[in-house]
């Protein structure tokens, strides 16, 4: 009985690794699509950057943030955790903030004085079909 027991605890530990490594895999994948959405000007306002003679485009509203300074773009931070009961959860969030506001919240639901810039579905949708082959191949022993 001690055998099954071992053998059992240890198959399980060794599926607990790879999906806290599948978890991995899909927070990279999620970062790779962040990075492939939050690039380049977008089509609205025209806007001098301050302190230089150098023009860029905003993003329109209901674009994808465009990139001036690509502080946004780069501050985004892979996690991937085991919140128990098989329960593993992948992300990327951004920290950054802006007068306290997270910068990621006022862009994706804009404010008084802005239209939102949507992304957040846009990054999902671009890396789900990596995910699911990510979490579709079967484990191993």
């Amino acid at each position: 009985m001690g055998f099954i027991i071992q053998s059992t605890e240890k198959l399980t530990r060794g599926i607990e690794l790879q999906m806290i490594s599948r978890a991995y895999r899909a927070a990279e994948a999620l970062k790779k699509a962040e990075l492939q959405t939050l690039r380049g000007q977008g089509s609205g306002r025209r806007y001098r950057v301050p302190g230089t003679k150098v023009f860029y485009n905003a993003s329109a509203p209901g674009q994808p943030p465009a990139v001036r300074t690509g502080a946004y773009r780069i501050s985004f931070l892979t996690r991937a955790r085991n919140e128990g009961n098989g329960v593993f959860r992948s992300s990327i969030e951004s920290g950054l903030s802006v007068n306290g506001w997270n910068l990621g919240n006022l862009l994706e639901d804009g404010t008084r004085q802005m239209a939102p810039r949507p992304h957040d579905e846009h990054i999902i949708e671009k890396a789900a079909p990596e995910i699911i082959r990510i979490y579709s191949q079967p484990f191993t022993r």
